[in-house]
């Protein structure tokens, strides 16, 4: 450390500080009270490191067997390497950042915010020590084999790697450092998870587009001019240090002044009550006033909840494919032979319903839980059923309706009611299920690290299922419109039976979730005698 004093009292950052911040912030991600601290994380980081060197080696192998120009290989890793890097440095600078729930304690300690931004975002260049490198090892030595290959281009080719690196995490910081200046700080998480979202708009064009996307790897080559090429190597170089520049002046010295409006995320606008429609259908359906509050309260925490649309946020792919393959939905219906990804619907929102269950417990403000504790214990499973009711109206029968709309009018009417009809009947009898993995009271628990080790053999039983159930529909059961319209019966049938015995399992899972919060200080503190 002591080498590196100059150079941190140069930028701003005081070396004794800023070496106990890195101590601190150690010691609580071994504790896992720090979430999403990948370069902090070392064995999650390894094995990261690892598979993508496979996958790395593995691509390597099928592009020299394509014999490729080296500028064209050079390319594809290159920008795999920093597309990679961008999707993850993005979302950790954005966790490191916008929300700094430890912030709200050092805020009163004599720590500069230049010290302390350089000590959460650390762990970004542990991240691109790491898999920089692990991406391009192997591709960089298997392209000596290349013609023409010259002994010293592994060395360039991961310095070239380093650079992309480096370069990615500079952006990312000066990404959000102008936005902790632009933005209000109420509005910084959401906005920071609006920045997070780019990666999956890049990824939702290139359905659309992907001759320019496989293309454009290969584009990436430096003119053959020297001159030229001179020109453009400084460019990037002057483009990359005032990247570097932006990304360091942005985070700015006061940034623990707005720990306390970023960490609350709260809108400073003051919105009038309002009695929504849907919300009263479901008071009289399904249990009273109760049901009507579990049912506005699951809906409106999924989308205030930080960590709980942080966590979803890489899932919604499965949700928006569906929806991006309807452009090649033909005038034949789904009853016609030919496989489309339209039988691929429910199953998608059953497995995105999967994720939603086992998150669903876990919130940022988990604390407010006691506020349930001043309802009457029989009022808990009219707020299961509200519960149901937010998730099967927002999950399962909006985007469905919007699915009747559009493949009505290519197929028909009869068609696609008894598409959708069979759809929401397989995706009702999956959050069925699905409502055995919600454990205790919605937003109510502190967000954990690890999860059950029975998820992903789950997962896999799950997936194996699905797949089954595809084959069977596809084979046997739109063959003959009478044959859907049976086996939907059967299945809403069953639906209906799986979810009122879940609906009572979890009704009892939250009554006995908020006994455990009762006598939390009975376990906490002891009177002495």
């Amino acid at each position: 450390m002591n080498a590196l004093d100059p150079l941190l009292r140069l930028c701003g950052i005081d070396p004794v500080r800023y070496g106990l911040l890195l101590g601190l912030f150690g010691k609580i991600s071994e504790r896992r009270e720090m979430l999403g601290q990948l370069g902090r994380d070392g064995f999650t980081l390894k094995a990261a490191t690892l598979l993508y060197a496979v996958m790395a080696a593995f691509l390597s192998v099928l592009m020299l067997m394509a014999q490729p120009t080296l500028p064209g290989y050079a390319g594809v890793f290159l920008f795999m390497t920093g597309f990679l890097l961008f999707t993850i440095l993005l979302t950790e600078t954005s966790n490191s950042l916008v929300n700094p729930t430890e912030a709200l304690i050092l805020a009163h300690q004599p720590v500069d915010g230049a010290t302390y931004t350089a000590a959460k975002l650390t762990h970004l260049l542990r991240i691109v020590l790491y898999l920089a490198p692990g991406l391009n090892v192997v591709p960089a030595l298997a392209a000596l084999v290349l013609p023409g290959c010259p002994l010293y281009y592994p060395l360039l080719h991961l310095a070239g790697a380093m650079a992309v690196g480096l370069f990615i995490a500079l952006l990312c910081c000066s990404i959000f450092g102008w936005l902790l200046r632009i933005a209000p700080p109420s509005r910084v998480k959401s906005w920071g998870q609006a920045v997070e979202a780019v990666p999956l708009v890049f990824l939702s064009l290139a359905q659309f587009v992907p001759r320019l996307f496989t293309r454009l790897p290969f584009r990436i080559a430096l003119p053959q001019d020297p001159t030229w090429r001179n020109a453009l190597i400084a460019g990037f170089v002057i483009v990359a240090l005032a990247v570097g520049i932006s990304g360091i002046r942005a985070l700015s010295g006061d940034f623990l002044i707005r720990v306390s409006s970023m960490v609350q995320g709260r809108s400073t606008r003051i919105r009038g009550s309002r009695r929504s429609r849907l919300g009263g259908l479901v008071a009289r359906l399904r249990g009273g006033p109760p049901a009507r509050a579990g049912f506005h309260y699951v809906s409106a925490m999924m989308w205030r909840d930080w960590q709980f649309r942080r966590q979803l946020l890489p899932m919604l792919p499965m949700l928006i494919i569906p929806f991006i393959e309807m452009r090649r939905v033909s005038y034949s219906s789904v009853f016609s032979i030919g496989f489309t990804p339209i039988h691929l619907v429910p199953h998608i929102t059953g497995a995105l319903l999967f994720f939603i269950s086992t998150l669903l417990v876990y919130g940022t403000d988990h604390k407010g839980t006691w506020i349930f504790l001043l309802a009457p214990s029989g009022s808990l499973q009219g707020i299961a059923n509200g519960t149901h009711a937010a998730l099967w109206t927002r999950i399962i029968l909006a985007p469905h309706v919007l699915l009747l709309l559009v493949t009505s009018w290519y197929w028909g009417v009869v068609d696609a009611l008894l598409f959708a009809a069979f759809s929401m009947a397989m995706a009702s009898f999956y959050l069925g299920l699905e409502l055995r993995l919600i454990e205790g009271l919605p937003f109510s628990k502190q967000p954990e690290t690890t999860r059950s080790p029975f998820m992903m053999p789950l997962m896999l039983g799950g997936g194996l299922a699905m797949a089954a159930i595809v084959a069977l529909q596809y084979f046997v059961i739109f063959r003959s419109r009478l044959t859907v319209l049976g086996v939907t019966a059967i299945v809403a049938a069953g639906a209906w039976a799986v979810t009122r015995l879940s609906l009572q399992a979890l009704g009892e899972s939250i009554r006995f979730h908020l006994g455990v919060v009762s006598a939390e200080s009975g376990t906490i503190y002891h009177e002495i005698d």
